[in-house]
């Protein structure tokens, strides 16, 4: 089956049927040959998503570029964290921006922040069962005189209310509170 969306075209399994990695590397191995050889100068990605395999308009290499301008941040102060390095992967194109961290999982990735911002002396807000936030005695500033605090179970509860379809990216339903 293949989708069309406003900037890519993804290649995607039928109701209960998979398609296996070597096929999906191998269709994402031909699009890239394809439009190298076509000599396309507009940025894409085409890679392997693990279930389908998708081309897009754009690339994590621009990403991170756009931010780091945006934000005034030099490469070597910027992280990505990404689970597809390889070439058909779509966070292959990061790594000659800035420095990467391979992760294998979400779990992993909320390691990798937690440790980050505790390195940074951002103290990281709790909830303790039946209780009001709790947060760690030490604080952090900025600079500015703001204090910086992360409350990880809010960003989770509120992310975890809208559920988002992975193949048209639009929000199916909402889950309770």
């Amino acid at each position: 089956r293949i989708i069309r969306k406003k900037r890519s075209v993804g290649l995607i399994p039928k109701v209960d049927e998979t398609i296996r990695r070597e096929a999906l590397d191998e269709t994402v191995l031909r699009i890239q040959t394809e439009l190298d050889e076509a000599k396309v100068t507009l940025p894409f990605c085409a890679f392997n998503g693990g279930r389908d395999a998708w081309v897009d308009v754009g690339n994590k290499r621009v990403g991170v570029q756009v931010l780091q301008s945006y934000l005034g941040v030099p490469a070597e102060e910027t992280l990505h964290i990404g689970d597809q390095f390889l070439n058909t992967g779509n966070d292959f194109a990061a790594r000659s921006v800035c420095p990467c961290v391979w992760i294998t999982s979400p779990e992993e990735t909320t390691y990798i922040l937690k440790s980050i911002l505790r390195l940074a002396g951002v103290p990281l807000m709790m909830m303790a069962a039946g209780e009001e936030k709790v947060t760690k005695d030490r604080t952090a500033d900025d600079g500015k005189g703001t204090e910086k605090k992360v409350d990880f179970e809010e960003a989770g509860r509120r992310s975890s209310r809208l559920v988002m379809d992975v193949y048209t990216g639009e929000y199916i339903r909402k889950m309770p509170n």
